[in-house]
Order: C-alpha cells, then sequence, then structure tokens
C-alpha cells in the first residue's frame, strides 16, 4: 500500500494499492492495462482538490502528471495547447506573465487543467466554455485519441459531456485554449463591477 496523503488537499491518511504518477500517455495506457488485468479499480487524480478519502482505496490511483504548454498565435487569437497535468492556477499566472489576457476570473481555482472540462470550472463571470477551444481525449480501452471541439463538450453549468459518455474508460489528455487578443476584463459579477480598470 501506497500513502495518499500527499495527492489530495484534504492530507486525510489513506493508503491506495498503488500509486502511478503518468508524465506520458503511455504510462496511463500501461496503467490501465495492468488495472484491467488484475481487475483492480482505478482512480484518476490530477490536484486532488475534489477528493475526500473516508478509507483505503483498493485499487490503482493514476495521477496526471502531463505537463507542457505549446502557445501559437494569429492576428487575433493567442492559442494555447495545455497538458492535462498543468496546474490550472499556475497556468494562469503563466498566462499574464506572457502578456496573454483573458484567465484573470479564473484565477485561484484549485485543480489541473485536464479537470477544468469535467466540471466546466468558473468565477467571476467567466467560465472554462468561455475560453476553451478544444479537448484532447483518450479511449483508454482503444488507446484512440480524439479530439473534441467546445460545441461537441455539452459544456453547462458545472456539466460536460465528462460527466456522462466520457466518465468511464476515457481520460482528458489535454485542452486547447483560444484568447482574444482584443482582450476587454469581464467585470460585471459581483463586487467587480465596482473595480476601475484604469
Amino acid at each position: 500500500m501506497q500513502s495518499l496523503q500527499p495527492f489530495h488537499t484534504f492530507n486525510i491518511p489513506a493508503n491506495a494499492r498503488e500509486i502511478i504518477e503518468a508524465t506520458s500517455i503511455e504510462q496511463i495506457q500501461q496503467a490501465w492495462q495492468k488495472a484491467q488485468a488484475e481487475n483492480l479499480p482505478v482512480l484518476f487524480l490530477g490536484q486532488g482538490s475534489n477528493m475526500l478519502f473516508l478509507e483505503d482505496f483498493q485499487g490503482i490511483v493514476i495521477v496526471n502528471r502531463l505537463l507542457g504548454i505549446q502557445h501559437t498565435e494569429d492576428s487575433d487569437y493567442h492559442y494555447l495547447h495545455v497538458n492535462g497535468g498543468e496546474n490550472w492556477h499556475e497556468l494562469v499566472e503563466w498566462s499574464l506573465s506572457q502578456g496573454i489576457n483573458g484567465l484573470e476570473n479564473l484565477a485561484l481555482i484549485p485543480g489541473c487543467a485536464g479537470s477544468a472540462p469535467i466540471q466546466n470550472i468558473g468565477a467571476y463571470g467567466v467560465e472554462f466554455k468561455d475560453v476553451c477551444n478544444y479537448v484532447d481525449v483518450l479511449n483508454l480501452n482503444t488507446g484512440e485519441q480524439f479530439c473534441l471541439q467546445v460545441s461537441e463538450c455539452e459544456l453547462g453549468y458545472r456539466e460536460s459531456i465528462f460527466k456522462h459518455r466520457y466518465v468511464q474508460g476515457y481520460v482528458i489528455t489535454a485542452v486547447g485554449l483560444k484568447l482574444a487578443k482584443n482582450w476587454q476584463p469581464i467585470l460585471k459579477y459581483g463586487s467587480l463591477v465596482n473595480f476601475d480598470p484604469q
């Protein structure tokens, strides 16, 4: 058994039969195949910010450690390809350090980029769907990788296709963000209405 305590934000003592920190899609597939061969349950974790362990987990925990951010641009937009294991808040900070605006309202949301589409995270009048371009998905049973455009993700209030059709046997490997260069701050929510951007 391995300790889960460092892998979730509640830090409650709990163990898993095995914990695999996957830094590649191949490692994720291998861990999944091992679990299937041994008939063990699988739990995917990002930052563990939405998990409360009440007892030990008698299976394999796969921690998403797929890292990397790729940036391209055209005359109107910045495009970010963000691997699923990237810390979301650190992504927001990185984008601002690069002079890329549009994610500010989504700062301080815990979790990984790969978790963002599942909940359609949102704060202060902005939701993930407002900045999403696409989501890359891995079919764990076939090894097929495919891309869903934002219109296919069924993103609603804390809702998505990843809670339904793609909830079992699939994992999000990356997200694509599209951020307008002609950016205007969203200041219509709560106390932000009193903020003077000048």
